[in-house]
Order: C-alpha cells, then structure tokens, then sequence
C-alpha cells in the first residue's frame, strides 16, 4: 500500500523541510505540491491523493476554505500550520491531525501512522464490500428455467455496491414460473443481508404453498417481522405464471405496480398502440405489521402482451432538474422497443434510464423483469 502525499504550503522553505521529513517513510509517496489554495484545490482534483499536508494561511483561498471545499471521497488532511486558534475548525473538518510549525518529527510520525491505519480499514471494508457485490450478483438468477409462452430476462443494478433489492425466478413444476420481486428498506450491507434472506426463505417455502399466495406471503411476512427490527420492511411482488394457461396469480405487497401494455384492437397497419393497465397492491408492504394478511388476484395474458415489473429504484429516479422518470417513459420505451428479445428490451430500458438521468448518480438499486407473452 502507498500512501499517495500532496504537499500544500505558500512557502517553499516549508514544503521542502516536509519533504525531507517524508522521506523516512517507505510506503510514502509524493505525487504533487501546491503553493496556494485554489491550486490545492485543482491539485487534489487531478492527483487524487490519500494524504494532504494542508497549510491554513494561503493566499486565495485559506487551507479550512480549501478542506471545506473537496466533495466526497476525501483525502485525509493533516493540518500544518504557525497557528493554533484553528484547531478546533479544522477537526471540524474531519482532520486527522493538527501539527504546529516548526513540525515535530515524532508527532508527524504519530500522525502518519494513524493515517496508515485509517487507509488499510477503509481498504478492508473496500474489499469486503467488492467481495460481497460479487457474492450477491451470484445469488441472481443466473439460468432461468424454460417457458414456453413467456420470453422473460431481469437485471439488478445496485447502487452502492451491495443492493437490497433482488428479484429470482423459481421453477414450481411443469409449465409453472414463479416471479419475485422485493426492495427492502435502507441501504448497503445490512439490506443486503436482508435481502439474501428473503431471497433464501421465499425459495424454501414457494414450492410448498404453490399457487396458495396469499398464505405463502402471509408466512413471508411473519418470518420477516420476528427476524427484524421493527422499522425494517419490504415491498414485495410475487406472481406465478401458468405456462399453458398465460394466467398469472400474484400478490403485490405494497410493491411498485407492474406495467402491462397490451396491443390494441384496430392499429393501424405496419404500426401497434398498446392500451396499459397496472397490478395494483393487494397487500400492505412485508415485515412491518405481524398479522397482515394478503389476497391475491388473478391476470389473464394474451399472446403480444408485455409487462415490467420494477422497484422505485427506475420510476423514481431523477435527472438535474429533479423530474422523475416515470411510469410513462417505462411504458413508451416497451412499446418503442416491443420487437426487441426481452433481454435487449430490458437493457434498452435501463440505457434509456441513464439517458435520462444524464449522468446525475443513481441514488437507488435498479431492478427490473420484463416479459414478452408469445
């Protein structure tokens, strides 16, 4: 590990006696100096350091100006500087140190060494986050069983890393397809976590309730309660789709309501318009309330029929002027791209997202299903 320094000082005298003083460290390396504090600014911006020794008096801007200023993920600051009214400013702004001039040699040291020790945990937890997306990215469906009247791809698109959204296809017998659905509330490890055993419950239990929805979501919805802390829950969307028949049963606990376009009768020739329709929620939302109870409904498909199935992760995400994108663009990008495979359907839906979003960051897990009826 190297621990990347940028030196910032308006006197060279101070940056070089600095950079003798950091020669004695191994795993230290300096990749730039500033002399003032807009170019500190533009330094950190092009260097990407893990360490600045950040002078306060500067000409421009101050060195507190300059910690003030560095959006997220910071570099830790160690403060250098003649002055000692700053100190409590400047822990203010996160500092990992504060050091006086002259610069002692021992307590620049002492400083290092916990800044050492603050980039080796960042890069564990680093790691084990890598290490757990890659770990939740398997527990997607990774073959999804066979139907014949149903072309049908999904796709989770998390975050930060780790998601607490998922969705699965389970194969419940001959001609029979469960499709699930769940955003689970909150973010990072600990939705995850939840996540992963959702997803670990409703493929244990699925098979013995099969097509007893209503009772199987109950059941969910219990475990999920006894197992949780009272503010964590789930929205859930649940359906099993019969092969022969293109009936769906399905429940929709407090979940976002799946998009269904249909084509409609009399297009005109060369061209199909869609009439929509949507599953609303039969059920409240999953884990919060221990004696909920659920009912399910029933949808009749017809050959041609699309539908989506998504988490607020995609309806709701917004662009720089803070609009949403909406059920409709969902709806106008399935019925534009309806000719395309269910699997280039649903990246188109996801590129026509991030077109949209025009490069503000995605806030929330992105999930989709989408289904072609043939």
């Amino acid at each position: 590990m190297r621990i990347r320094t940028l030196l910032v000082d308006d006197e060279e005298p101070a940056r070089d006696r600095l950079r003798g003083m950091l020669d004695r460290f191994d795993d230290l390396e300096i990749v730039g100096e500033a002399r003032d504090g807009r170019e500190a600014v533009a330094k950190i911006a092009e260097v990407r350091p893990d360490l600045v020794l950040l002078d306060i008096e500067m000409p421009g801007l101050s060195g507190m100006e300059v910690a003030a200023s560095l959006p997220p993920p910071r570099p830790r600051i160690i403060f250098c500087t003649a002055y000692d009214q700053y100190a409590i400013e400047a822990f203010e702004h996160h500092a990992a140190d504060y050091l006086l001039k002259p610069v002692n040699r021992d307590r620049l040291e002492k400083a290092i060494d916990r800044v050492r020790l603050a980039i080796l945990e960042r890069e564990n937890v680093r790691r084990e986050v890598e290490d757990a997306t890659r770990t939740q990215a398997r527990l997607l469906p990774q073959c999804p069983p066979p139907a014949r009247t149903l072309e049908y791809a999904g796709m989770c698109r998390p975050a930060r890393g780790v998601g607490g959204d998922y969705y699965d296809f389970l194969a419940l017998g001959e001609g029979t397809l469960g499709l699930a659905m769940a955003d689970v509330s909150g973010k990072g490890m600990f939705a995850g976590l939840l996540m992963a055993s959702l997803q670990a419950r409703i493929q244990s239990i699925a098979p013995r309730h099969g097509r007893a929805l209503d009772e199987l979501v109950c059941e969910v919805n219990r475990l999920l309660h006894s197992s949780t802390d009272i503010n964590r829950y789930a929205t859930f969307f649940y359906g099993v789709y019969e092969d022969e028949s293109r009936e769906l049963t399905y429940v929709n606990a407090g979940h976002n309501p799946p998009v269904i376009l249909r084509p409609a009768a009399g297009s005109p020739e060369g061209a199909t318009s869609y009439t929509t329709s949507r599953l609303e929620p039969n059920g409240t939302v999953i884990g919060l309330l221990p004696e909920a109870t659920y009912r399910q409904s029933i949808f009749q498909f017809r050959p041609g029929d699309l539908f989506c199935v998504f988490t607020d992760g995609v309806a709701e995400a917004l662009n720089a002027d803070r609009e949403e994108f909406g059920d409709a663009r969902i709806e106008s990008v399935m019925a534009r791209c309806a000719a395309l495979p269910a699997e280039e359907l649903c990246r188109e839906l996801v590129a026509e997202l991030d077109r949209f979003m025009g490069g503000t960051t995605q806030r929330d897990d992105v999930t989709l299903i989408v289904g072609k009826i043939r």
